[in-house]
């Protein structure tokens, strides 16, 4: 059956919203979308803009199970999460004790995102996938990254299974950052040295879409490799094979079993690119993706309604509710380097150049 597009509302995604500069914006958050009883309110801080987050909710309107999120800087509510500990200037609020928090989403590489591992005092815990301490306030999470599928949460739950009548792509980026992205680059020159006939290239590095379901939609497989490989950290480079009903052919994850059923994927390691082409080949001639299907579907509905990210924090928040405890002033600072982070992100740039030079 061909996939068919199911249109968010013509209203848009704020449905409800009072203004931000209204007096009464926090307390009609506080409220369901019937005005009723009071919901948790969690706000959202974050430092990019892109994609828009409250797609992921159902009408776009940033309720999930009982539990109201915000982008909006609102002067108070009951739970802060910032994403990344990367805000450029301070974040402040009115919450409780014990419900401000931040969740990692990004691998840890020393010299480039060393705010996973320092600057964590106002924070009472953190979601992470590194953990530069034992216990406390650090909890292993995956990264809950938004899906890079330019669909709404609506339009995934009510779309048709595409005709799946293509075998195998790759929606690859161009980043040179991490060591994990020079090992994909070259992965990619070594397939299209060999296998070009066999796989169709999308991406910035290649050939660029202006929607990664493009790219992946009308394939039964797809080439999915990770920034980097560390327990907990699968990335929308996974989920959104899974969206499109499209089996990952992965790199990455170790323990990505803990998540998801073992036949929604196929594992590889672009490390050893000629086993890893094997396993392309051997995929393709099997061709087993009704087979996979149970377990990819299966898959699929776990990345929309437990592991991306408003599920996860609803059921974190749902799991310790706030209730009427006093909500007293709440600041995060602005992320800024220490001596030794300064020293290391110096040497990291040098490390960096030197890679770019010997894979040339």
């Amino acid at each position: 059956m061909p996939w068919r597009i199911c249109k968010r509302s013509s209203d848009g995604c704020f449905r409800g919203y009072a203004s931000r500069e209204s007096p009464d914006h926090a307390r009609m958050l506080h409220r369901d979308a019937r005005g009723g009883s009071p919901v948790t309110l969690v706000r959202i801080a974050k430092d990019w803009d892109w994609p828009d987050l409250l797609r992921q909710t159902p009408g776009g309107e940033g309720i999930w199970d009982g539990v109201r999120f915000t982008l909006d800087p609102v002067e108070e509510c009951d739970c802060l999460v910032v994403l990344n500990n990367r805000m450029k200037s301070h974040v402040q609020t009115r919450c409780p004790e014990g419900m401000v928090w931040a969740l990692m989403q990004e691998p840890y590489a020393w010299g480039f995102t060393d705010w996973m591992a320092e600057g964590h005092g106002a924070f009472s815990r953190v979601y992470t996938n590194y953990l530069p301490g034992r216990g406390g306030k650090y909890v292993p999470s995956h990264p809950a990254i938004p899906w890079h599928v330019d669909r709404t949460f609506d339009d995934l739950v009510s779309c048709a299974v595409p005709a799946k009548n293509r075998g195998m792509s790759w929606v690859v980026g161009s980043c040179r950052d991490l060591p994990g992205h020079m090992e994909r680059l070259s992965f990619l020159k070594f397939l299209q040295s060999r296998a070009t006939a066999e796989i169709d290239l999308y991406g910035r590095a290649v050939r660029y879409i202006e929607d990664k379901w493009d790219g992946l939609a009308d394939y039964r497989y797809s080439v999915a490799a990770e920034n980097a490989v560390w327990p907990d950290y699968w990335t929308e480079k996974i989920a959104d094979c899974f969206l499109s009903w499209t089996v990952p052919v992965y790199h990455g994850c170790p323990n990505l079993e803990k998540y998801f059923p073992a036949d929604s994927f196929v594992r590889i390691d672009i490390g050893r690119p000629r086993e890893a082409l094997k396993t392309i080949r051997r995929v393709l001639r099997e061709d087993d993706w009704e087979r996979r299907f149970p377990a990819l579907d299966e898959a699929r509905r776990r990345v929309l309604h437990e592991y991306q990210l408003f599920p996860h924090l609803a059921r974190l928040v749902r799991a310790e509710p706030p209730g009427e405890r006093e909500k007293v002033l709440q600041t995060i600072p602005a992320y800024r380097r220490s001596a030794g982070t300064k020293m290391r992100r110096a040497l990291y740039k040098v490390r960096k150049q030197y890679l770019r030079l010997s894979r040339r």
